[in-house]
């Protein structure tokens, strides 16, 4: 007869329990700001407690840490190639979507900068300003390297507008330069007298003063023409072969010498190595990874210094304690009593051993 009962008693109690549970659920998300901020307040207020709590639990737990971080780790390398490949793979999308709905995607930001520049013209700016500081220094090398690069593969759209540049602003940039040279004249003079004896010394030495001249667009021209001419011109096999037993049977053809043979390998391999380096973001992660790794063995050489110099004292003092315990004492010197007819107290032996005992 007790069945019934009990079986409603216990549909009673999960009822009463799912509520309790429910209510707690409903209290933390309306508490969610609340109960983090205490937490974070508890951490704070607790911090050495939670540290020596967390050093106890891995002095006991040390094997199953260890074998959690070793599970942990193994694994790691396969997370991080299939993590790269999920970004790669999102870029690859996003790329997609904006090149498929670019008119679209440019019509939302303008109308989103409008609205944001009518709420707050002030603010809007000075958020825009911080922004772009923020991404100069984030890809300044970048942007620098694709500027050089266009510099290089077109110099005279670059000259061109430095030409209009100066012709509309000549008063502002000589007012500039006068500016400038006032206040960094010592530095000015400093450089002329520098070059001047630089100068000299090439004189003296029998070499050739140093100018550097640019190059017209019309000479280049020529000279990329020439150079084509030359290189894409075809020779047959036994031309190669006559021309390489006697190399003066043509007369545009001449022994190239070995110092300029061996600059322009120089400069090659160093317009190459520079490429490479504006090119391949890697070498700039490389780059850091080795500024790292140097800082970390510098701070490892100067911790082992550190630990050394530790030891050396407490090795000393450990020999200090030694010699204290074990180095002979002189006896002390017993106070002389002041009785002029009384024996010197040196003549009596301390000894307790023998006829004295």
């Amino acid at each position: 007869m007790s069945r019934p009962s009990e079986e409603g008693s216990d549909a009673e109690r999960d009822a009463r329990v799912q509520r309790e549970r429910e209510a707690r659920r409903a209290y933390r998300e309306r508490n969610a700001d609340r109960i983090r901020e205490w937490k974070r307040a508890w951490r704070e207020r607790n911090a050495e407690h939670v540290r020596e709590y967390r050093a106890a639990y891995d002095a006991e737990h040390r094997d199953e840490v260890l074998a959690q971080k070793r599970a942990y780790m193994k694994g790691y390398a396969a997370r991080q190639a299939a993590e790269r490949a999920r970004a790669q793979a999102k870029r690859a999308s996003s790329k997609k979507y904006y090149e498929a709905n670019k008119e679209k995607h440019h019509r939302y930001e303008r109308a989103w900068r409008a609205r944001k520049l009518a709420e707050d013209p002030e603010g809007y700016r000075a958020r825009r300003a911080a922004y772009q500081r923020r991404r100069r220094e984030r890809t300044k090398e970048a942007d620098n390297a694709r500027l050089r690069a266009r510099r290089r593969e077109n110099p005279e759209a670059g000259r061109a507008a430095q030409r209009e540049y100066y012709a509309r602003n000549a008063e502002k940039l000589k007012a500039q330069k006068r500016a400038h040279y006032e206040t960094h004249r010592e530095e000015v003079l400093a450089r002329n007298r520098a070059w001047k004896e630089r100068e000299k010394r090439r004189r003296e030495a029998g070499l050739p003063p140093r100018r550097l001249h640019t190059t017209s667009a019309t000479q280049r021209e020529v000279n990329t023409a020439a150079a084509d001419a030359f290189f894409t011109r075809s020779r047959t096999r036994e031309e190669i072969a006559e021309l390489r037993k006697n190399p003066g049977l043509d007369a545009s053809v001449e022994r190239t010498p070995d110092e300029l043979v061996a600059a322009f390998e120089r400069a090659s391999r160093r317009a190459r190595i520079e490429h490479l380096l504006a090119t391949d973001a890697s070498f700039a992660d490389r780059h850091r990874v080795a500024e790292a790794r140097r800082w970390q063995a510098s701070q490892e050489s100067f911790r082992r210094a550190q630990r050394q110099a530790a030891e050396a004292a407490r090795l000393d003092e450990i020999g200090r304690q030694v010699n204290d315990r074990l180095r002979h004492k002189e006896p002390p010197r017993r106070r002389h009593h002041l009785d002029p007819a009384a024996p010197h107290p040196m003549l009596n032996s301390n000894t307790t051993m023998g006829m004295n005992r």
